[in-house]
């Protein structure tokens, strides 16, 4: 049965799902999600607009057959509805930014800073983030491990490639 769940695409939970401490990382990863789904009420107001603007065009100045439906009044409120949505998406967008700025701001190393970026904010393949960082696969998973151990970003033991003797640096 098991066998069969994979082939028709059903994952088990618990395959999909890792267990972290770290609270940040959730934030953090719902931004590129919040950006999609502005984006997206954005592209049906445009839509909306364009087709209240096409309406308009096919009214003449005369009333339009004694009171018959043309769906002008309801396009009107749908848009009405949208911006409302638009509204409070944008401020939910700009609060979780704002956290987000918070969070990353907090990371006083300015490499643990640039590898969280790309790995929770962005959700960049590792292959790529190992190529851009100059990462060992071990290093990588150190890393990974520290971040979703660690109870914030704020206390993640990140371990740095040179260390000057002197302990400055």
């Amino acid at each position: 049965m098991e066998g069969q769940d994979k082939r028709k695409g059903i994952i088990p939970e618990e395959e999909g799902q890792k267990t972290i401490r770290n609270r940040d990382i959730i934030l953090l990863s719902r931004i590129l999600y919040t950006i999609q789904n502005v984006s997206i009420t954005e592209q049906m107001r445009s839509w909306q607009q364009d087709r209240l603007y096409n309406m308009t065009q096919r009214i003449t100045g005369m009333p339009g057959g004694g009171g018959v439906p043309n769906g002008y009044e309801e396009n009107m409120a749908t848009i009405g509805e949208l911006e409302e949505k638009y509204a409070k998406q944008c401020t939910k967008y700009l609060r979780t930014l704002k956290d987000a700025e918070i969070i990353l701001n907090g990371i006083k190393n300015h490499q643990l800073r640039t590898f969280v970026i790309m790995r929770y904010v962005l959700g960049m393949e590792n292959t790529k983030i190992m190529t851009e960082l100059n990462m060992k696969r071990r290093k990588f998973e150190q890393a990974c491990k520290a971040i979703e151990q660690a109870p914030d970003m704020v206390h993640v033991a990140w371990q740095e490639r040179f260390v000057l003797k002197d302990g400055k640096g």
